[in-house]
């Protein structure tokens, strides 16, 4: 009986390691992609894949100027998309930009 739950016990705490070592390994990979290319797959997933979420973020990085150069005309384009895909924050965005 102690064999067996001292062999659990080795397993229990080996599964644990590895995962442990799995997570470094993704939030390493994480890393590698610098802002410019997260900024593209948003637009990836926008303009190919209907994602409010990456309409929404283009937009805000045209918005604030960030990654990508300031242009609040491209900003409220990509508000609209956002608004367009079932974003009704997306929608208060560019209405609010186009008063400006």
């Amino acid at each position: 009986m102690k064999k067996i739950l001292l062999a659990s016990i080795l397993v229990l705490s080996m599964s644990s390691f590895t995962h442990a070592e799995s997570d470094e390994f993704d939030d390493d990979l994480g890393e590698e992609l610098t802002e410019r290319e997260i900024v593209q797959d948003y637009i990836d997933d926008c303009n190919n894949h209907g994602d409010y979420y990456g309409c929404f973020s283009v937009a805000m990085k045209y918005e604030k100027g960030e990654v990508l150069e300031k242009d609040i005309s491209k900003a409220i384009e990509y508000y609209e998309k956002a608004c367009k895909l079932g974003s009704e924050e997306g929608c208060k965005m560019a209405e609010k930009l186009k008063v400006k």
